[in-house]
């Protein structure tokens, strides 16, 4: 079923706040805490473990859960077991890790993981926040406009790999530190602000011909002070 707006919107606070999703275990409370990038190649390298049945995923994806469960329950309970933890230090705590591992692997039902599994595997969180924003389609649009300017004398080097499409940009961009990225901010968070930064792109009137942009839309300069309520509009909900 489709999230309404109002969902969605409420979801994309939720993500900026970085709120926990709970759940009980008897009468201890744990959460689902968001996941960093760190924390996201260590879920992604257990996934790989579990050997899932992506056409069974797409038709019923609990049952194909509850199979995964059954036949790897260590992995799911480990991938659990790294979500209850929010800071670095716990993560990569490994005796602290497989206490919660035991834990969860004596408490909880097979159907009760296969549950948790499906929230922590949910990849479609960006995705839905940019669809309903509009980024998608200024991102198609910023390619359009780069495939127009492209120079056939342009070179262009490095960007093989996560640490400079992703994590060299952050650092540079924001001044964080690779630790900060990795771990301290939340991935969701993290891919939004990469998606949705903001970028100005100067045109000749040749090329605005060339692609159909017109001057009749409006851009709002966030810097300006004059713009503050129309800013605080935009990002109240």
């Amino acid at each position: 079923m489709e999230k309404n707006k109002a969902n969605i919107e409420s979801d994309i606070v939720n993500a900026m706040l970085s709120v926990p999703a709970p759940f009980t275990v008897g009468e201890d409370r744990f959460n689902l805490y968001p996941k960093s990038l760190g924390k996201v190649l260590l879920l992604n390298r257990c996934r790989k473990q579990l050997d899932i049945n992506e056409e069974h995923a797409k038709i019923n994806p609990y049952a194909e859960a509850l199979r995964v469960c059954q036949k790897k329950t260590d992995i799911v309970c480990r991938m659990i077991a790294y979500s209850t933890f929010d800071k670095k230090s716990d993560v990569l705590n490994e005796s602290k890790v497989r206490r919660r591992i035991k834990f969860i692997m004596n408490n909880l039902s097979i159907e009760e993981l296969a549950t948790l599994l499906l929230l922590i595997l949910d990849n479609n969180e960006v995705a839905s926040f940019e669809e309903h924003l509009g980024i998608d389609k200024d991102r198609a649009e910023r390619r359009r406009i780069e495939a127009a300017k492209k120079s056939p004398g342009t070179l262009v080097f490095g960007g093989k790999s996560i640490y400079g499409t992703l994590i060299d940009f952050a650092c540079q961009r924001y001044g964080w530190t690779m630790d900060h990225v990795v771990w301290g901010i939340s991935y969701t968070n993290l891919m939004l602000l990469m998606s949705d930064k903001v970028e100005v792109v100067y045109l000749s009137e040749e090329e605005r011909k060339q692609l159909n942009i017109f001057d009749n839309e409006t851009y709002i300069n966030a810097d300006d002070p004059k713009n503050k309520d129309l800013v605080r509009e935009l990002i109240s909900y």
